[in-house]
C-alpha cells in the first residue's frame, strides 16, 4: 500500500514533505517500480549521532535517502574519485586486456599509495583495478587513465563528462586519483549515486570486496602485493567494500556497501569523519534496525 502511495505521488509530481523526506531527487521511477519492498522508517527512530562533515545512507534498489547529513555539500573526496576511475575503464575494456605502463613512476611526484609498477611493465587491466580500489594506488589510476584516453588530461575531461551523464551536480575532477585539489570535489550524494552506478557492474562488485591479493606482470616476472585498507571486511556486520579515502583535506572517508539478513543492501557515504570506521557501522546498525522493506 504505501509502495503503491509513493509511486503514486512520483508520477503526480506533488511536492510533498514526507515523500522528499526520503526520495533522493535522482531516484528514476522504473527503480521504485521494478523492486518488491522500499524501506519505510519506523516512526519513533532517534537520528544516529556522528560527527562526519558529509553522510548519506541510501537503499541500493531504489535510490531512496534513509539519512543525510550536508548530503549536497561540496567536499575533497580523496581516493573515493577511483570510482569514477574504475567506472569509465570498467564501462570501456575487457579486464583481459594488457596494457603497456609508459611511464617512469620513480621520477614522478606525489601520487600517494603505489602498487609499484614498473615502466614498461605489462600487465591486465583487471589487475591493474585489483591495484586501483584495494591498496588505492595511484600508479595504477595513471596507467589505466592513460591506457584509456592517450593522457591524463583527456582522461579528466572524460571523468567531467561522465559526472554530468550521471547528473553529478556538486562533483568535479582534477585528477583520477584523489590528491587535494582545490577544483576537486564531490558530495554525499553525488558518491552515493556514482556507487550505485558502480555497483551495476559485477566485476567492480567482485573487486571491492578484495582484503589482500597478489598480481603479477602478464610475463609473471614482476610481482606486486597489494593490502587492502577497508577494516569493515572484517567486521560483525555483512560489508561487501566499497572504497576508503585520506587526505589532508578530506580527513577520513568511506564508501561501504552493507547487506542484511534478509538480502538488502545499503550505501553509506562518510566524507570527513573523527572515526570512518566505527561510524560507518553505527549507522549501518542504526539503518538496519530502524527500517523494514
Amino acid at each position: 500500500m504505501l509502495r503503491s502511495l509513493i509511486i503514486l505521488l512520483i508520477f503526480l509530481n506533488l511536492n510533498s514533505p514526507a515523500l522528499t523526506a526520503i526520495v533522493s531527487p535522482n531516484t528514476k521511477t522504473n527503480d521504485l517500480l521494478n523492486v518488491e519492498a522500499i524501506p519505510v522508517k519506523d516512526p519513533n527512530a532517534i537520528k544516529p549521532v556522528a560527527e562526519a562533515k558529509g553522510i548519506l545512507l541510501m537503499d541500493v534498489d531504489t535510490g531512496i535517502v534513509m539519512f543525510e547529513k550536508n548530503l549536497d555539500q561540496r567536499l575533497p573526496m580523496a581516493s573515493l574519485t577511483k570510482i569514477m576511475t574504475a567506472v569509465i575503464i570498467l564501462d570501456s575494456h575487457s579486464l583481459d586486456e594488457v596494457v603497456t605502463v609508459e611511464d617512469n613512476f620513480n621520477n614522478m611526484g606525489e601520487l600517494g599509495v603505489r602498487m609499484w609498477l614498473q615502466q614498461y611493465e605489462k600487465i591486465t587491466v583487471g589487475d591493474l583495478l585489483i591495484g586501483l580500489l584495494v591498496p588505492s594506488a595511484g600508479d595504477a589510476a595513471i596507467a589505466l587513465a592513460t591506457y584509456h584516453s592517450g593522457s591524463v588530461k583527456d582522461f579528466i575531461n572524460e571523468m567531467n563528462e561522465k559526472a554530468k551523464i550521471l547528473n553529478l551536480r556538486n562533483t568535479h575532477f582534477t585528477n583520477p586519483i584523489g590528491l587535494d585539489e582545490n577544483e576537486h570535489y564531490s558530495s554525499a550524494y553525488d558518491l552515493a549515486i556514482l556507487t550505485k552506478y558502480a555497483l551495476r557492474n559485477k566485476d567492480f562488485r567482485r573487486i571491492v570486496r578484495i582484503q589482500n591479493a597478489t598480481v603479477t606482470s602478464v610475463s609473471g616476472v614482476i610481482e606486486h602485493k597489494l593490502e587492502g585498507t577497508d577494516e569493515l571486511l572484517n567486521s560483525y556486520l555483512d560489508i561487501r567494500g566499497v572504497k576508503t579515502g585520506t587526505t589532508d583535506a578530506a580527513g577520513q572517508s568511506l564508501i561501504s556497501l552493507a547487506r542484511n539478513s534478509n538480502g538488502k543492501e545499503v550505501i553509506v557515504v562518510l566524507l570527513n569523519s573523527p572515526d570512518r570506521f566505527q561510524e560507518s557501522k553505527e549507522i549501518i546498525d542504526w539503518g538496519f534496525r530502524n527500517f523494514k522493506w
